[in-house]
């Protein structure tokens, strides 16, 4: 049997309850439920991503969409800017807060998509294990940054070789942008509201901004970090 983790989103406002029990499972924190999306607007073929290695006859369905349509079939009532009170139940914690509903949309989608089964996305899943709702930008660029480099660290221990820079980082950023791209394309022809779709560019708003962010954003972590540099020795010239 499968050991699987679960993690609760719920969602409150004047109009509407909604919560949605996600579980993963716990080796490589794919998405063990809300597989089952078999809407038009979910097949591969439409919309199809330029990149998507997938082919059609053995994935009839696009992994991402079908991952999403249960939820967002759910919620299509919220408009973007409606308050809600979102909270999210995982490892022995709680953590809520009072939002818009196309932030707390972005939130648990980004809990979602890594698990799919998009390759992708699946790069995120590290993220997804360490779930950290409701983050704010700077929280994502060192998280994703922090991640990063510590999937260079597994590598160098199998390979024996680092990459010394993030382009592989950016690179995988930048076909991200491509699937949030074509999702949001499928979802103009389902959704009647914008919430869903303002939650997708909520979440693409770093893939598109990744590379100035690594150039100009991370001098600001590196204050927080100068305990590890005392003492140090420069190597000789």
């Amino acid at each position: 049997m499968r050991e699987s983790i679960n993690i609760k989103y719920t969602l409150e406002s004047p109009d509407m309850d909604f919560s949605v029990d996600l579980v993963f499972d716990k080796k490589d924190f794919s998405l063990l439920n809300l597989n089952d999306g078999e809407k038009d607007w979910a097949r591969l073929a439409f919309h199809k991503c330029s990149h998507c290695p997938l082919n059609s006859e053995e994935y009839p369905f696009c992994p991402l969409a079908r991952a999403i349509d249960s939820v967002i079939s759910k919620i299509h009532n919220l408009l973007s800017y409606d308050e809600v009170h979102a909270e999210v139940e995982y490892n022995n914690r709680v953590v809520s807060a009072d939002i818009t509903a196309q932030r707390a949309l972005s939130s648990l989608l980004g809990l979602i998509i890594p698990g799919s089964g998009c390759p992708h996305t699946r790069y995120f899943r590290p993220m997804s294990r360490y779930h950290l709702p409701f983050a704010d930008t700077e929280e994502k660029i060192y998280r994703a940054t922090t991640m990063f480099l510590l999937a260079q660290y597994f590598i160098h221990k199998k390979s024996g070789c680092i990459p010394t820079d993030f382009s592989r980082l950016e690179n995988i950023y930048s076909n991200v942008h491509i699937v949030n791209t074509q999702i949001c394309k499928r979802l103009r022809e389902f959704c009647e509201n914008d919430s869903t779709l303002n939650a997708i560019t909520i979440l693409d708003t770093l893939t598109v901004s990744i590379h100035s962010a690594l150039k100009h954003d991370l001098e600001k972590f590196e204050s927080y970090f100068s305990a590890f540099s005392e003492g140090l020795v420069p190597p000789a010239t």
